[in-house]
């Protein structure tokens, strides 16, 4: 979640887009000739609330006209879009872009195409650049690895959409530039026009370039698709440079350039363009060639020329000194560069009276990295540890601090995650705070103490500081921010062992959540608490509410898509719980089941038409959720022709999205009756992760399939579950006889659903020959939990036997599992040994009072364990029905009846209602 800081940060494409138009002197006025020019001003010079409250100024005043009039939607949005990407609260950076869109788009609606139209289209592709960026950030800074990969994902699709708009846009503009080509007499006033349109044009061309170098940035290094995007970057920028080789715009593209050269390893080549581009005396290209030094010394830092890359990093700070220019995303990252480079010149051998002020600059330049939300701070942080690692908080040393120095290190030991020490020193400021002269200040020191607390882990003290935040000043700027803790603080209690108030922590949240939707409609905290509390109220089963609140995300939200897709999962819920009815519920069951298909169907469509890669994980979900539903709702057919295409497309087969996506085509194949193809998915399946991630799968794929056969169960269709138990039957032997990709849980899982089906015989031949070849194998003997799982499998063998009637070879089975020393002591053995004496007794080949005498035994064992297992009252209720069998009618009775008085609640429900059963049969 964002915490508020101080500065900020711009990336690089800020400086280039506003370095092409030029310098205006700054003066204020309501002429319009003057106006636009005022804000321009104002927007260079980061007066970002200025601009704003002077374009309302301008909105209400009647002297203005046409154009300016209809242009202060653009305006606007450009101003949002610059404060967004200075900002460092990360979550402002959002709604700032989400607004900027929302006037941009607004701005050009309806309009003819003159040249503020079109350079709109590059503002547009702007926020989407920014955020990428933005989703980079927030991923690199989480320490949750499937969020971290959630946001690279939406990354890297946002630079995608980024620089296809600015393609679109360049495109645009130079039509509308060829339109005004040819001679003009001097003075003519269209050649301001046609100067302005080829500069947006230029503009656009390079940052479609830029978008595509991020984009790559976005790939391993050594990945084929970093290589073929950095290509197509460095043909772009190629092509602006040979034809502008004179202009900024020309210049930029060749310093680009040379930044895929470096990423290629060309990096002598690259140094070569660096040094011609720094050796232009043009005081024109000063932001640029600030851009092209910071690459130089990153240059110098790859081939490990660290005193060089070094000095150059000092000679930097000294040239660009301004605080804007060092806070900048290259300023940063100079920073980060000459923090690595004295670092790299350390050995064990640096005599101390070098390595102490080497080291305190080391830490003088992380501190400054790790103040702002870059790239570079998950790495800064790491070596700022290595170099000033947490220091013990002492109270007389905080005493002694003022207000703002208590402040002051409280957010440096935030940036540097001393939690411990932050909490102290911002505790001490809220202490020696005067609330008539610090105001906003100690909110904000209280909102970051919160923060604080909430990453040390002190949850209830972060949800009741940032709560109360949150409600005390609704109309503080950061008072979305808090709530969104608070809320976030509350869902880790509610998810962290022990569980002491689970049911109160999700009475509290949905308390917050609702508080949050109705106080800041419009932010994306609302969006957030409307999606969780969705998935609150359908857990509960409160489908109507869940779905209110899925329908209730905005359209402009980030989230929308998901929403979409949560919105067709609650429908199509409130559908099964619908058709549970029976007969009388069957037409509205099957209207919600229908408009969850369409609504799913919908939210795939528009992923698609939002340029989402087919791979992205919530794309994934969504196919696999629209797949399972169609199949579900009998149209096979419709599911597989949807998931087909999808499957088929992916090229990293692996993951829990991949997962569910080959779950939902194998449910389609398998009620199909396409046993072949179920197969092959059932091997993708198999190879989608690592081993524990294949036995989840396995598991989740058995109870998926077995449900269908108990649904048509329940349905009373004989002839469907005949032609489904054949389909399984037929597909867990395919799967059993595969030579290829095979593991000890793929065989397992077979066997089992085998044995589901009665397919005794069957499921003996693949469990010996499982058996017989894991115990040759010296290396599945060394895995940890091999003597388990060898133990299950030689248990179900015995079950395999004696569902034949092979009754002496299951008794030699289960006896030898019980001599082993390995194995006695494990309660399968003794359940399967009580299975096979019932088994033998029902079909007179044995006694039921050895029956009744071995469940006792068992009983009285587990009666020891505290608390008791359910399998202790199975184990009673197995001895009861063998004193039934016996014709000792009282003796099972009273077995019954002593159990339930000492223990009322049976082990549960489902027990309890057994035991009441018997107890009815019992006459």
């Amino acid at each position: 979640m964002p915490r508020p800081s101080r500065g900020f940060v711009g990336p690089i494409i800020a400086c280039l887009g506003v370095a092409l138009l030029g310098e205006i002197d700054l003066r204020a006025g309501e002429d319009p000739r003057k106006a636009e020019a005022f804000l321009l001003q104002l927007r260079e010079r980061g007066y970002f609330d200025l601009a704003s409250d002077y374009i309302e100024r301008l909105r209400s005043d009647p002297g203005i006209g046409e154009p300016l009039k209809g242009q202060l939607d653009y305006h606007e949005g450009r101003a949002l879009i610059d404060e967004a990407s200075r900002t460092t609260d990360l979550a402002r950076r959002r709604e700032l872009l989400d607004r900027a869109a929302g006037r941009l788009e607004a701005f050009i609606k309806d309009r003819p195409e003159d040249a503020t139209t079109l350079e709109a289209l590059v503002e547009i592709a702007r926020s989407l650049f920014e955020r990428g960026h933005l989703a980079r950030l927030v991923g690199e800074d989480s320490q949750d690895a499937e969020r971290k990969a959630a946001k690279l994902d939406e990354s890297r699709a946002t630079y995608q959409q980024a620089a296809d708009a600015y393609a679109r846009a360049a495109e645009r503009l130079e039509a509308s530039y060829k339109t005004k080509a040819g001679y003009l007499p001097n003075g003519d006033p269209r050649i301001e026009e046609r100067n302005r349109v080829r500069n947006a044009m230029l503009d656009a061309s390079l940052k479609q370039g830029i978008a595509l170098y991020e984009l790559a940035q976005s790939h391993p290094p050594d990945s084929k698709e970093r290589a073929e995007i950095l290509d197509q970057a460095i043909a772009r920028f190629d092509a602006l440079y040979k034809s502008n080789r004179t202009e900024l715009a020309g210049i930029a593209a060749q310093m680009f350039q040379a930044k895929c050269f470096e990423e290629q390893g060309k990096i002598g080549e690259a140094i070569g363009i660096y040094h011609q581009v720094l050796d232009q005396p043009n005081p024109a290209l000063r932001d640029l060639k600030r851009n092209v030094h910071y690459f130089y010394i990153v240059a110098l830092t790859k081939r490990k020329q660290f005193p060089l890359a070094a000095d150059e990093a000092v000679k930097w700070l000294q040239t660009y000194d301004r605080r804007d220019e060092r806070r900048s995303m290259e300023g940063v990252g100079v920073y980060y560069e000459l923090a690595r480079s004295l670092d790299a010149q350390i050995t064990p051998e640096t005599p101390k009276a070098e390595r102490d002020p080497a080291a305190k600059k080391i830490v003088e330049a992380l501190s400054q990295v790790v103040r702002t939300p870059t790239r570079y701070k998950t790495d800064a942080l790491a070596l700022l540890k290595k170099y000033k690692p947490n220091v013990a908080v002492e109270a007389r040393e905080i005493a002694r601090l003022s207000f703002d120095e208590a402040l002051n290190q409280g957010e440096e030991a935030l940036a540097s995650r001393e939690w411990d020490r932050a909490i102290a020193l911002l505790r001490a400021a809220g202490a020696k705070a005067d609330p008539r002269r610090n105001g906003e200040r100690i909110d904000l020191a209280r909102y970051n103490l919160a923060y604080a607390c909430y990453m040390n882990k002190q949850l209830p003290e972060a949800e009741v500081l940032a709560g109360h935040l949150a409600r005390r000043r609704p109309r503080w700027e950061f008072a979305p921010a808090s709530s969104s803790l608070a809320m976030q603080a509350i869902l880790d209690q509610y998810n962290t062992p022990p569980h002491v108030d689970r049911a109160g922590d999700l009475d509290r949240y949905v308390e917050l959540a609702e508080y949050t939707a109705a106080t800041w409609p419009d932010r994306e905290e609302a969006d957030d608490a409307r999606i969780m509390l969705g998935q609150i109220h359908q857990g509960r089963g409160e489908y109507d509410r869940a779905i209110a609140d899925f329908d209730g995300v905005r359209e402009r939200s980030p989230r929308r898509l998901e929403a979409r897709t949560r919105l067709g999962g609650a429908h199509w819920a409130k559908s099964r719980s619908l058709a549970r009815g029976g007969d009388e519920k069957k037409a509205e069951a099957d209207a919600e089941a229908a408009q969850a298909v369409a609504i799913l169907r919908q939210a795939l469509d528009d992923r698609k038409a939002a340029g989402v890669p087919e791979g992205d994980a919530g794309y994934l979900g969504n196919a696999a959720d629209l797949g399972s539903a169609l199949t579900e709702s009998g149209k096979v057919d419709e599911a597989l022709a949807a998931l087909r295409p999808i499957v088929e497309a992916q090229g990293s087969k692996s993951g829990p999205a991949y997962g569910r996506l080959m779950e939902s085509y194998l449910l389609a194949q398998i009620n199909a009756g396409q046993v072949e193809p179920a197969i092959a998915s059932m091997r993708a399946v198999e190879e989608s992760g690592d081993g524990a991630n294949r036995a989840q799968l396995y598991y989740k794929l058995g109870r998926l399939l077995e449900g269908e056969l108990d649904e048509l169960r329940k349905a009373n269709q004989p002839q469907k579950l005949a032609k489904m138990k054949e389909s399984f039957r037929t597909f867990l032997m395919a799967l059993a006889q595969s030579k290829n990709g095979q593991t000890f849980e793929s065989l397992r899982w077979a066997a089992e659903g085998l044995l589901s089906l009665d397919a005794g015989a069957e499921a003996e031949g693949v469990l010996r020959g499982l058996i017989d070849e894991s115990e040759a194998d010296a290396d599945f003997k060394k895995q940890q939990g091999a003597t388990e799982r060898l133990l299950r499998a030689k248990v179900k063998l015995a079950n395999a036997l004696r569902i034949q009637k092979k009754f002496d070879q299951a008794a030699s089975v289960v006896d030898e599992l019980l001599a082993d020393a390995t194995y006695k002591r494990y309660l399968d053995p003794l359940v399967e040994k009580g299975e096979l004496l019932d088994a033998q007794a029902e079909a007179g080949q044995g006694s039921w009072n050895a029956a009744g005498a071995h469940w006792q035994d068992v009983a009285q064992k587990l009666g020891r364990s505290r608390p008791r297992p359910e399998s202790y009252f199975d184990a009673w209720y197995r001895a009861a029905v063998a004193y039934a069998k016996q014709k000792q009618t009282a003796k099972a009775r009273q077995t019954l009846t002593a159990i339930i008085r000492l223990n009322p609640g049976v082990g549960g429900p489902a027990m309890k209602q057994k035991y009441e059963d018997l107890l009815a049969t019992l006459k």
